[in-house]
């Protein structure tokens, strides 16, 4: 395989280019007269808000889009790119942020349902060859004959991005919020992976809410606000973060994390685990034997490096997991075997590390998915009053921070970040006493991501117990009063934030306390 494209510096024809670019979905123009380009041997950004258009471009330039106006030219020609696989002839690949493959296949099977080359001329061998050479050549340590069932978010990534890399058509990679799913460590190695594709000739399209990556590998930097292009410059040792987050959000008064206060009431245990033991989806202990507490008014932040039981251990907690040993006590009740319906009966609300996959029902519109164990409903004859439904979504402040998108709106044509936005805004309406959340963070904009923050620091100060699972260790410290860290199969702490540094609590998640 020959990754090295010569470039020729004289040449300023982009790879990829769109001219006027505009996508409606009906009335609503999600992209209006974009104008973008990208070059070989390239990284360039695009920052925005949720719901800016972000990957509505992508979507548009990898084929799944047919735009209303506008062009996209390749290496100078104007080109249709519509369906995805006529995108794909012109070199175009992208990563998406929801992963498409399938569990119960392997990594290779996976892998050659996506390649191109098939029928007789599809041979294992050559393709174990080149899955072989891309992996060593950008360090994507993953055992082709694993299955995907198998592997942690993070090494399904790397799933994604070798079915794009053995395909000698690909030029230009468009990566949708690729760090999203990333460890602190797997980030460092990814922006030096594309580094290295850059260096290879790739052009590179990287959508992202994480400025400092942005400044730490980008070459150009383009900002989408409502649909339209409002910022696009090279990046050079002037721009600053707050340049950029001042852009995205269109205003130089950046929302600010409000103070932790404690919680003046009595602390009552509300959840604790004794000696609890749970198995993993090929049968192995993942934690075991396992001890915790949260307290009313109190934020436990857990800490670990994927894959260490973070998707177990709140599985557990709230009932779909089952323990093999130990125990769970809600409010001094033992709930151990019980139902999720009984978890959530008891005031316990549960955010999955894959909201898109795990809570979201196709076809159905966002005051749907509200009422799908979220805020309580009033009856009307013998079915639900919609229009009190419709009202307090419609009134509520936890919709309105959260700028969730409309309720008729329906749920699965959302992106990734407006997922997040409604998940997090139905657990929150349900009222609970305990939040069970993974990676609240994850794919947001920093002004979303405050108005999270303060949400949590809100329900502490009324009592309520939130358990946070993060990979952000500056998120854990922000907000948690006490951390814990997920390694080993074991649970070691808790740490005081103000008494620990993230570097210790770093050092502990890759090594443990015996360290």
């Amino acid at each position: 395989m020959d990754w090295l494209v010569k470039t020729d510096e004289t040449n300023n024809i982009p790879l990829l280019e769109t001219k006027g670019l505009t996508k409606k979905f009906g009335s609503f123009i999600a992209n209006d007269k974009i104008d973008f380009s990208v070059n070989a041997g390239e990284i360039h950004s695009i920052l925005g808000e949720n719901g800016a258009g972000k990957s509505t471009l992508m979507k548009s330039l990898y084929g799944v889009h047919a735009p209303e106006e506008g062009e996209v030219l390749i290496n100078g020609h104007r080109e249709e790119l519509h369906p995805p696989a006529k995108a794909r002839t012109h070199g175009i690949s992208m990563v998406f942020q929801d992963f498409r493959i399938i569990p119960s296949l392997t990594v290779l099977e996976n892998i050659a349902l996506a390649y191109s080359e098939k029928g007789f001329f599809l041979k294992k061998k050559k393709l174990r060859e080149k899955i072989e050479t891309v992996t060593k050549r950008y360090n994507l340590s993953i055992n082709p004959d694993s299955y995907v069932w198998e592997l942690d978010l993070g090494e399904r990534q790397r799933v994604e991005i070798i079915k794009v890399l053995v395909e000698d058509m690909t030029k230009i990679i468009i990566f949708d919020e690729p760090t999203s799913v990333l460890t602190p460590s797997e980030v460092d190695a990814f922006l030096k992976m594309l580094k290295m594709l850059r260096e290879d000739g790739y052009g590179i399209i990287l959508i992202t809410h994480k400025i400092r990556e942005v400044l730490a590998c980008s070459n150009k930097v383009t900002i989408l606000r409502e649909g339209k292009v409002v910022y696009s410059r090279s990046i050079n040792e002037q721009t600053t973060e707050e340049e950029l987050v001042s852009e995205m959000i269109g205003s130089t008064d950046i929302p600010q994390a409000n103070q932790s206060q404690k919680y003046k009431g009595i602390q009552k245990e509300l959840l604790r685990v004794e000696g609890m033991t749970v198995e993993d989806d090929r049968g192995q202990e993942i934690l075991s034997q396992i001890n915790l507490s949260l307290k009313a008014g109190e934020i436990i932040g857990v800490a670990g490096v994927s894959g260490n039981g973070q998707k177990e251990i709140v599985e557990a907690l709230f009932g779909v997991r089952k323990v093999k040993a130990g125990k769970i006590i809600v409010k001094e009740e033992d709930f151990t075997g019980k139902s999720a319906k009984a978890f959530l009966d008891a005031g316990i609300s549960y955010i999955p590390e894959d909201p898109l996959h795990d809570q979201i029902v196709p076809g159905l519109s966002i005051y749907d998915h509200m009422v799908l164990s979220g805020m309580p409903v009033e009856k009307k004859n013998v079915g639900i009053d919609w229009d009190k439904v419709k009202a307090k979504f419609d009134q509520s402040e936890v919709v309105k921070e959260l700028r969730v998108a409309e309720g008729n709106r329906i749920a699965d044509t959302l992106s990734g970040g407006n997922v997040q936005r409604m998940v997090l805004a139905r657990a929150l309406l349900s009222e609970p006493d305990i939040v069970l959340v993974s990676y609240p963070s994850r794919g947001l904009d920093i002004a979303t991501v405050n108005s999270i923050h303060n949400m949590f620091r809100k329900l502490k100060e009324e009592g309520v117990g939130i358990l946070v699972i993060s990979e952000d260790l500056t998120e854990v410290f922000e907000i948690s009063d006490q951390i814990v860290v997920l390694g080993q199969t074991n649970l070691y702490g808790p740490y005081s934030p103000n008494d620990t540094t993230s570097y210790e609590i770093g050092k502990v998640m890759l090594e443990g306390e015996a360290s």
